[in-house]
């Protein structure tokens, strides 16, 4: 037997385990790719339902505010801070327990509705990205039509019938 040569299994086996090493390292990168985008699915669908339940809470302030107005002038709020701090009363009246972002851009960027008067009547976001639920959503306050994008949601509350 020369200097450096091998014979028998372990020459022939010679390059198998970094294959085997390789086609590991595949598999686990195509898991990690699949749990990332799980995970970036989980987070997108938590958002859209924080901007539902966001969205009707801003809806159920408004409705409050209009409806507690005093005397047969019924009006929206010309601006959100009244919702949290209702100044129209002598004592503290708080529609909303604070202003909330919008869970789709994390800022409080929200587009207001605006009614004839100027109040606002309703917000929406101002996100273009592609909801997961397009299809109408009946929330507690508020009405929703099928949308294509987060923008399409106005957050109007029901007319009192």
């Amino acid at each position: 037997m020369r200097r450096g040569e091998r014979h028998g299994v372990l020459g022939q086996q010679r390059g198998f385990g970094w294959i085997f090493v390789l086609i590991m390292l595949a598999v686990a990168s195509a898991t990690g790719a699949v749990v990332a985008q799980r995970w970036s699915d989980r987070m997108a669908r938590d958002k859209e339902r924080q901007l539902l339940r966001v969205g009707d809470a801003y809806a159920q302030a408004l409705a409050n505010y209009r409806a507690s107005s005093p005397g047969s002038d019924k009006r929206y709020p010309q601006t959100l801070e009244q919702l949290v701090l209702d100044t129209r009363f002598v004592g503290t009246r708080r529609h909303l327990r604070t202003l909330y972002s919008d869970p789709m851009t994390g800022q409080a960027d929200w587009v207001l509705l605006r009614d004839e008067r100027g109040d606002i009547s309703g917000i929406r976001s101002c996100s273009e990205q592609r909801p997961w639920a397009r299809v109408a959503q009946h929330l507690d306050f508020t009405d929703l039509p099928a949308a294509e994008r987060y923008a399409d949601w106005a957050f109007i509350p029901r007319q009192p019938s």
